[in-house]
Parts: C-alpha cells; sequence; structure tokens
C-alpha cells in the first residue's frame, strides 16, 4: 500500500465529502478510491469513514487522523516544492509581519529591492503595534517572516536573527520649542512635556554624555497612546518632546519638522531590530531568499554560504565586494 497517496485519498473524500468526486478529482477509477479506503483502514485497524447511500461522514477516529493527514501532506508537498525551488526563482506570496516602528524609509527600500530581485514573489506587509513580548501569539503560523524591533521572548518554533540596533532619539517639532523654549540640560526636562507609548512608557530616562558619564533623569508624560507612529504625529504637532527609533524619524529629521533635543547624549537602551521565521528544517524558497536579502540590506556584509532551507546555524559573512 502507498501510504501518502492513501492519505491523499482519505483527505479528498473528506474535503468533497463523495468517493466518487474524489475519483474525478484525483483521476482515479472508483474501485481503486474505495481499494484505497479500505487498505488504509485495515492498516490502522480502525473505520474513518461511515458511508452510506446518501452521504459520506467521518468518524471520531477519522477527524482526527484527518488533521494528522493535512500536517503530513503539506510537509511533503513542501519538500518537493523545494527541491524543485533549488534550480527555480522563488514565487508565490511572502505574508511578512513588521512592527509599525519601522519607518517607510527602511521597509520601503528592503521590500522594493527585494522584488526587483526577485519579481515573481508578491509581497503582503502588515504592520502592527503591540508589546513584541507577545510576538508568537500575533505571529500565529500567518505569516512567513517578521521583522521585529526588540528583543523579543520568543518559543521555540520561532529563531530570532538580529539585524542591528535602533537608536532611541530624543525629539520636539520646532514648535514646541518655540514656545516652551529648548531644553540645554536634563535638569531642565523635569519642566518639559513628554507624549508616548502606552506600553513601557518611560518616567525615568538613562542617558550616557560624549565622555560616557551615565545620568538618570525623570520626566513628565503627559499624553501615551498604544501606536508609536501616533507618538510622531503627536510630537510633530509640538503636544510635546518624544523618544523615537532612529529609523522611524529620520526623513521628519531632515526636513526639520523635528529637531533632535540634547544631541549629545544617547540613550542607554536601544530598540534591536531582528528578524523571526519558523523554526523548520525546510522553508520554501520566498522565505530563504527574503531572509538571505535582509540580511544583506542591514548588515552591508554578503552571505559567503546561504544555508540552504536550515536557518538554524549561524552564518559567516564576507565584506561585500567592490
Amino acid at each position: 500500500m502507498d501510504q501518502i497517496q492513501a492519505m491523499r485519498v482519505f483527505v479528498k473524500i473528506a474535503d468533497t465529502q463523495s468517493f466518487r468526486r474524489a475519483a474525478q478529482l484525483l483521476d482515479m477509477s472508483n474501485a481503486n478510491v474505495t481499494r484505497s479506503i479500505a487498505l488504509l483502514e485495515a492498516h490502522l485497524q480502525t473505520r474513518l469513514i461511515n458511508r452510506t447511500t446518501r452521504n459520506v461522514s467521518l468518524t471520531p477516529g477519522g477527524l482526527r487522523y484527518l488533521q494528522g493527514c493535512r500536517c503530513v501532506l503539506e510537509e511533503f508537498d513542501l519538500l518537493d516544492r523545494l527541491v524543485v525551488s533549488d534550480v527555480q526563482e522563488p514565487s508565490g506570496t511572502l505574508n511578512i509581519l513588521a512592527a509599525e516602528a519601522l519607518s517607510q524609509l527602511s521597509l520601503t527600500p528592503l521590500l522594493d529591492g527585494y522584488r526587483r530581485r526577485h519579481p515573481k514573489v508578491h509581497v503582503r506587509l502588515t504592520l502592527a503595534e503591540f508589546d513584541m513580548d507577545s510576538l508568537t501569539e500575533h505571529y500565529s503560523g500567518l505569516y512567513d517572516v517578521g521583522i521585529i524591533t526588540t528583543a523579543a521572548a520568543l518559543d521555540e518554533e520561532l529563531v530570532q536573527r538580529p539585524l542591528g540596533a535602533n537608536q532611541l532619539v530624543m525629539c520636539a517639532a520646532p514648535g514646541y520649542i518655540t514656545k516652551h523654549g529648548e531644553p540645554v540640560t536634563l535638569d531642565e526636562l523635569a519642566n518639559h512635556s513628554f507624549v508616548g507609548r502606552q506600553e513601557g512608557h518611560l518616567e525615568m530616562l538613562n542617558l550616557t554624555d560624549t565622555s560616557g558619564k551615565s545620568q538618570s533623569v525623570s520626566i513628565q508624560t503627559v499624553y501615551t497612546v498604544n501606536s508609536v507612529l501616533m507618538v510622531r504625529l503627536a510630537a510633530i504637532a509640538a503636544m510635546g518632546i518624544a523618544i523615537l527609533p532612529s529609523q522611524l524619524i529620520a526623513g521628519d529629521l531632515n526636513a526639520g519638522s523635528l529637531t533632535r533635543i540634547l544631541p549629545n547624549y544617547k540613550f542607554d537602551d536601544s530598540d534591536e531590530t531582528s528578524i523571526v521565521y519558523p523554526r523548520r528544517q525546510y522553508l520554501p524558497a520566498k522565505t530563504t531568499s527574503f531572509i538571505d536579502y535582509t540580511l544583506e540590506y542591514f548588515t552591508g556584509k554578503k552571505l559567503t554560504k546561504p544555508a540552504i532551507n536550515n536557518y538554524i546555524p549561524p552564518y559567516r559573512y564576507d565584506l561585500p565586494e567592490d
């Protein structure tokens, strides 16, 4: 008995609720379909399907077996596609989950460059604003890859690879500075209004000056919101001083809509940008190619030995060719 083929027959019968329709879709005779199920049930020593003259239904054991069959067949089909994809260009829809704190300045060139290299891949990007410690709950198998902005505690089903630090920047709009003045010392920050995120908003700042001396200062947050993009807009609207990822506000700083506050100080903490993906031995070509490209894009280093379909071991890097 070809058990894999018998499992395909069983799944097709469950999907169509018909032996005859399954035989047509699989280009098999009705007798061979019936024989496949009989051999499968004999092998398992349990009945999988209740069949009457009017309908077909699964037994409780059949329902449990159906779930397992779908997983096994998915892995087999994926393996077949991966073997073929070694000599084919990546294709299909790539579902990406990215932190909202990553700006268009970093994501748009990344995705544009990737699609120029692999035009047969269609990208579906979802931006999310949530506590990254609960990433696994949001990931939930709906996405091929994620790009996050903190060192989240992931479960064993996901692999996390660092892409680099996303420095935090203290900034304010020119209108706010005109009305309230620009703080020139850390102590003056206590007299100013801050805007920030609801989750993990800061009441105490830890900063280091150019000489390496660290200092803490209390601040007053007058407006919080559960979206880093809304915090950025609040800062541009002169509602207060904000602490935002440098990638998110790089364009605002260049355009003059935001101004750095106390630029000689750096935050002791920074957001770490990472890429996450399922911990599987085999991944689709669209996923592995995007992981490769993203690592090259953020690190500026070319992979000398991409891990084909196995992204758990570390990479080696060489400097990019001139």
